[in-house]
């Protein structure tokens, strides 16, 4: 006997309250879940692939602080609505050039919220694990000026502000440390120069001095420089939550943080953080 009409309308409209339910409620399928009429399927979020690649990296890593930069990236994928499936399956690249590649596509396509930790994550791991070693891995800048000018300004002010502390302690220190004092200086005024272009029309002038100790003697000095390159770090780090609509800068900055670091080991070694230029993840 053939089905009723009325039947087949009432079957219709649960299949379509229960689609309802499941798209009205923001639940979306995962990559692997069979099709369902009028439930279409997760659209990866944006850079998915480059940042598991980078989830895997930090899991397979031996670094201090490796388990908790990886907790911090899988945190922010599951906030991002990544099947923690999805997110389960990620694994490190198989080779050097896959792992640093992978690092720049995130920092390059992962959506404006994440960028911050992104581009803290990419700069930490060049700190901290033997891939920072091998530059011709990475991609080299291009040397133009910043679309978001005021960025690379703020971050010239701040290599300014460690640059004169350098000179102040140079200048109260014994004569072999003075030197190895004034080259670091002298190193980071080329992140100066490039910083300048970089702003191009947003270029301050100069600030004839900043804030200091009022005691400066012997190992209060040295003290003093560990700090002025950590706040250094940080500006850094800070301005990544400009940079959502200049990913090349974004890389730039990645590429300061690592310079700054390098320059802080000989005399201002800075404690390993959880993530260089963030503040509030301290180890």
């Amino acid at each position: 006997m053939p089905e009723r009409p009325s039947r087949r309308l009432m079957l219709t409209g649960a299949l379509a309250l229960a689609t309802t339910a499941l798209t009205g409620c923001g639940v979306r399928l995962e990559d692997d879940a069979p099709d369902l009429p009028f439930v279409p399927r997760r659209e990866p979020i944006p850079a998915e692939q480059a940042l598991l690649a980078v989830l895997g990296a930090l899991e397979a890593g031996d670094e201090e602080h490796a388990t908790e930069r990886a907790d911090l990236l899988r945190e922010a994928l599951v906030e991002a609505q990544v099947p923690e499936s999805v997110i389960a399956d990620a694994s490190a690249p198989a080779s050097d050039a896959e792992t640093a590649a992978a690092f720049e596509a995130a920092v390059r396509e992962c959506g404006a919220g994440m960028l911050g930790l992104v581009g803290r994550l990419t700069a930490t791991h060049r700190i901290t694990s033997p891939l920072g070693d091998k530059p011709r891995l990475w991609t080299t800048p291009p040397a133009e000026a910043w679309a978001a000018g005021k960025i690379a300004a703020d971050a010239l002010e701040a290599t300014r502000a460690t640059m004169y502390a350098l000179d102040l302690i140079a200048a109260r220190s014994s004569t072999t440390v003075s030197k190895a004092v004034l080259d670091t200086g002298t190193e980071l005024e080329g992140l100066a120069v490039r910083q300048t272009t970089a702003a191009g029309k947003h270029v301050g002038s100069a600030t004839l001095g900043y804030e200091r100790p009022d005691d400066l003697r012997g190992s209060k000095a040295m003290e003093w420089g560990t700090e002025s390159f950590g706040r250094l770090l940080a500006a850094y780090g800070a301005c990544f939550d400009g940079l959502a609509d200049d990913r090349d800068a974004a890389l730039e900055t990645v590429t300061w943080m690592v310079t700054a670091e390098r320059l802080s080991r000989p005399r201002f070694a800075q404690p390993v953080p959880v993530l260089y230029g963030d503040t509030t993840a301290t180890g």
